[in-house]
Formats: structure tokens, sequence, C-alpha cells
């Protein structure tokens, strides 16, 4: 039997510079054989997981996601509908795909990214095109702050996308959003 070591032996006796026939007589295979293995390696078997077999619920799944748009969830009702139409399976196996189907039925598109007050904003900027200044033309970037509890937002304009004007930018929004109140009363 002609194993894959074989032919790794034989690819590198090859490449060594040894011809077919002195291949031959070093292996004992015929000339024939090494030819073959030479010239299509992928010629030798190759072993592999084999592909699955079609289940029993896999002709009907058309006529399954059919009924679920139309409404009908319930699996004995899909059962008896199944077997009018000579489904030879049984309602585990029914059942088993009908719960990740109602799963993906209950989830929401998207999801609202919730957080507590307080605890997270998102920035973006965004190029906004440019301005002309003293004759120079600037690009005009737009800042944007969004509040992740509330959604509530602040935009500015900006020339630039330095540091200093992030925090300036920061500071503004959170000015805007909570006035500023003294810290200690006059009155005790």
């Amino acid at each position: 039997m002609f194993r894959g070591k074989d032919v790794e032996q034989i690819n590198e006796l090859k490449r060594e510079g040894l011809s077919i026939r002195a291949i031959s007589r070093m292996t004992g295979y015929s000339r024939k054989t090494i030819s073959k293995y030479l010239l299509t390696p992928a010629g030798r078997p190759v072993y592999g997981p084999r592909p699955a077999a079609e289940g029993k619920l896999e002709p009907f799944k058309p006529y399954l996601k059919e009924r679920l748009q139309a409404g009908v969830w319930n699996a004995q009702v899909l059962l008896r509908e199944l077997r009018e139409r000579n489904y030879g399976g049984g309602y585990s196996i029914l059942t088993e795909w009908l719960r990740p189907q109602r799963k993906e039925a209950l989830s929401v598109a998207v999801r609202r990214f919730e957080t507590a007050p307080g605890k997270q904003a998102q920035v973006d900027w965004g190029h906004l095109g440019s301005i002309t200044e003293d004759g120079e033309a600037r690009m005009l970037w737009g800042f944007a702050i969004t509040l992740g509890y509330s959604r509530r937002m602040m935009a500015e304009g900006a020339t630039d996308q330095k540091l200093g004007t992030l925090l300036r930018m920061h500071e503004s929004a959170f000015h805007e959003w909570v006035p500023y109140r003294r810290r200690f009363s006059t009155t005790r």
C-alpha cells in the first residue's frame, strides 16, 4: 500500500535529481506508479470527514419557513401539516429546528446601547468641508458628543482636531449640560 510518507520520499528523491528509474529501483515501486504521484500528487487518496447526510426535515424547511412567515409557530400544528405531506421524522426533530427560529424571530434588529447616568458618552469627529479664513482654505471638522443614558447631544465645528480643541469641546458640552452651581452656599 502506498503511504503519504512514501509520496514525500519520492518527491524528495526527485528534487535531489534522481530519475524515475532510479527512484523505482530504490523504493521498489513501479515507474508508472512513481510517475503518477510525481505528476499528480493529488492523485493519492485524501481522507476526511464525510459530508453530513440530509436530515428528514431538510426537504420540508421551505414549507416550514413559509408557515412561520404566516404566523404558525405551534409545533403540534406544524407536525400534523408535515405528516400530511409525508414527513417521516418525529416531533423532537421539528422542535429542535424551531427553537433557534423562535429566538431569531424574537430578537430585536437593533438593540439600544444603554448605560447608567454619567457613565458613558460617545464622541465623533466628521469632516464638514472647508472654509476660507484670511484667504487661506482650512478644513472644517464637526465634533459631536452623545450621552449614553439620555442620548442628549451637543455638536460644534472646529478647524482642527488637536487635543486642546478636543478637551475644549468636552468642557463646552459639560458646561452646557450641567449648569455651574456654587459649591458652597453663603447662607448657613
